[in-house]
């Protein structure tokens, strides 16, 4: 008679040992001075960045050092360095901790109720700053960190802290999943103290060829604008860009330049008679569109922000 066999399950007394066994793991704070004083190869550096003593960072570092039962930095006056048994640990170390830090930041993005938006300068100051103020209320559930960035190009967004961005696009980099909300024309400006509304077209073009042709996007504007109006410009005249607004506006306002831009851009310097458009000759150079995120698009408050702002930068118009 065959003795009876007892089957044991290896797999399920796997999960259970899995479950309640305790992890060895070594001190979290020993790992991340570790990790800091490997990639700054220095214990001052690395307190710098972990806000504590040098003293502290060098203790802790040591204690990993007898937890591991392994050398890790070798420390010769004041340079440190790895030992073989080290560079192989920090590589495992880095990879482990990046991870966790890239898993935590998508978790608190996707229950964050902030969402951060870029806008140019300019479009931010000259009407939405105003226009979220007023519906403030609608944005109630929605928290806005509004942070005003200057750039000439299409922002990057899936390579940046942002989620939602307002830019002017030009019309070869507009695509099909942008909300594009305004198609806009270039005009020239000049101060109103140099000609007005009601001079001959002449006179403007007379005061224009007399002044440095400033830009904020690209020389090419100008150039598209002269060929539009048929003209030929001199090669006396002088071109350069202006990355801040304010600063360029003024120059335009003491008659020392002039500048092509949207006309939505000017709106309250036209209000107040400042400026002067050169011709009604324009370039239609693009648009002002709203951009979303990839990365962060299925995210709840995301997609209120974005059910938010496009009907009320539908409401944008330029006067």
């Amino acid at each position: 008679m065959r003795p009876a066999t007892t089957s044991i399950n290896t797999q399920n007394i796997s999960k259970k040992r899995t479950r309640y066994m305790k992890r060895n793991l070594p001190p979290l704070n020993a790992l991340k001075a570790f990790e800091a004083t490997a990639r700054h190869s220095s214990f001052s550096k690395a307190g710098e960045e972990l806000s504590v003593t040098h003293t502290s960072v060098a203790r802790h570092v040591r204690n990993l050092e007898a937890w591991l039962k392994a050398p890790l930095v070798l420390k010769t006056g004041r340079n440190i360095t790895l030992t073989d048994l080290g560079k192989a640990y920090h590589a495992e170390v880095e990879r482990i901790l990046t991870n966790l830090e890239q898993v935590t930041d998508r978790l608190a993005a996707s229950v964050s109720k902030t969402v951060r938006l870029s806008v140019e300068p300019f479009f931010a100051h000259q009407w939405l700053n105003q226009k979220l103020a007023e519906a403030s209320d609608a944005a109630s559930n929605t928290h806005f960190e509004l942070s005003a960035e200057l750039s000439a190009d299409v922002i990057d967004l899936d390579n940046s802290d942002f989620d939602l961005a307002v830019r002017f696009v030009s019309n070869e980099n507009q695509t099909k999943d942008m909300h594009i909300f305004s198609q806009e024309v270039m005009h020239p400006y000049v101060s109103s103290s140099l000609v007005q509304e009601d001079d001959s077209p002449e006179k403007k073009l007379k005061a224009l060829s007399a002044l440095d042709l400033m830009y904020s996007y690209r020389k090419e504007r100008w150039d598209q604008w002269f060929q539009t109006a048929g003209l030929t410009p001199s090669s006396a005249l002088t071109y350069y860009r202006q990355t801040d607004f304010r600063l360029g506006m003024l120059s335009v306002l003491t008659g020392k330049a002039a500048m092509i831009v949207t006309p939505s851009l000017v709106q309250e310097e036209l209000k107040g008679g400042l400026l002067c458009r050169v011709s009604e000759i324009g370039i239609d150079t693009g648009g002002f569109a709203l951009l979303v995120s990839k990365r962060a698009q299925t995210r709840p408050a995301v997609q209120h922000a974005v059910a938010f702002l496009k009907p009320l930068l539908a409401t944008y118009t330029v006067k």
